[in-house]
């Protein structure tokens, strides 16, 4: 019943977003990201503590300490100092981070280096074996004083002796994460986006927040002010011309079924659907539904996507006759689906005659066989 137009679209920004980011940012670029009064909006999320001023940037979840972090040769002077994050909201990705920045004397930069790792300078650059970069496997990454990266392995370790069964992220930062998030709410999801987290009983910090798209290598930049003083230290994820693609219909153009006025809050989260104009447009009730597999690089994609039941192959080829809608939305035009919403991927459910749903067996085969 046609495909999930909305993650074509989605990957085609990403994939273009890999294509900008082989070439450096420039000057003008960065600093539109992290202009305060520009396009873009840039929050404060914390104040980072420099104990030695040796920074390290990295994945706080699984690379901090290690060779696929990145120490950073140039220094700054001990003290706390301001990150705040870019944030761009798009019609269909919501919003997405751009890039972190650690501002240090508050002067708009005339000019940007790469951040060397420790043990390089600007002259090592592109020399073999010289990677300026850092991974990240978690979709999130971090400032933090190297003296903290150390601190922070170290706890991780004692962590794990006395919960050898357990997730670091799933049976602890996730409930820290999910806790900020109802503090700190602005452009964080309900499982958190950012975080500014102390090792227990110090003042020594890390604040972490979501990579933009994802996974990837990322690299820091300092940005030098006219004096040629180090005025912050930024790492891009996002170049925004990364959304410059063509765009399916958008739902706002069309004229819904219900006003704006009419939906109720029946359930909670932002997770989003992709449902037909036969339901939206049109009023009828959902006869079809099915779960595709999830995205890790698009968590607020629910999979689901709804149909009345008419719709053939030549409509369903039509994205004009598809719109992407929070979950939430979706309810209030049928509740009979919100039983169903928690099954997992890979189900299908029709509604028979009695106006009841079921497993669509054959569509479901291999989703029932993993039950």
């Amino acid at each position: 019943m046609g495909e999930n137009i909305w993650q074509e679209v989605f990957m085609e920004s990403f994939r273009k977003n890999l294509e900008l980011r082989k070439t450096e940012p420039g000057t003008e670029l960065l600093n539109a990201i992290f202009d305060q009064e520009g396009k873009y909006e840039l929050i404060n999320i914390g104040d980072i503590h420099l104990k030695t001023g040796r920074i390290e940037i990295g994945d706080p979840l699984c690379y901090m300490n290690s060779e696929f972090s990145c120490t950073l040769e140039e220094t700054v002077e001990p003290g706390d100092y301001p990150v705040s994050i870019s944030v761009i909201t798009h019609p269909v990705f919501g919003y997405k981070f751009l890039g972190a920045k650690l501002d240090i004397n508050g002067k708009t930069p005339v000019r940007y280096e790469l951040a060397m790792p420790q043990g390089y300078t600007i002259e090592d650059k592109d020399q073999p074996g010289v990677f300026a970069m850092f991974g990240v496997d978690t979709g999130l990454a971090c400032f933090c004083d190297k003296s903290v990266s150390v601190a922070y392995s170290q706890f991780l370790k004692n962590w794990h002796k006395e919960n050898p069964e357990k997730n670091h992220y799933d049976d602890y930062f996730a409930a820290i994460m999910a806790d900020y998030a109802k503090r700190f709410p602005d452009f964080q999801r309900e499982d958190g986006d950012y975080l500014d987290w102390s090792l227990p009983g110090t003042d020594d910090n890390l604040i972490m927040f979501s990579s933009g798209f994802g996974d990837g290598a990322y690299s820091g930049y300092w940005g030098y002010d006219e004096a040629g003083e180090k005025a912050c230290l930024v790492v891009c994820f996002i170049d925004p011309e990364a959304f410059d693609i063509s765009m399916p219909e958008q739902p706002e153009r069309k004229k819904l079924f219900l006003n704006g006025e009419d939906i109720k809050p029946l359930i909670d989260g932002d997770l989003f659907g992709i449902a037909s104009d036969r339901i939206m447009v049109d009023g009828c009730k959902v006869g079809y539904m099915l779960r595709g597999e999830l995205s890790e690089d698009q968590p607020e994609d629910s999979g689901w996507m709804f149909y009345e039941g008419s719709e053939d192959e030549e409509y369903c080829n039509e994205a004009g006759h598809f719109g992407v809608y929070k979950l939430n939305t979706i309810a209030n035009y049928d509740e009979d689906i919100i039983p169903i919403l928690e099954a997992p991927a890979g189900l299908a459910f029709y509604r028979d005659e009695d106006g009841k749903f079921y497993v669509d067996e054959e569509m479901s085969k291999d989703a029932l066989e993993k039950l």
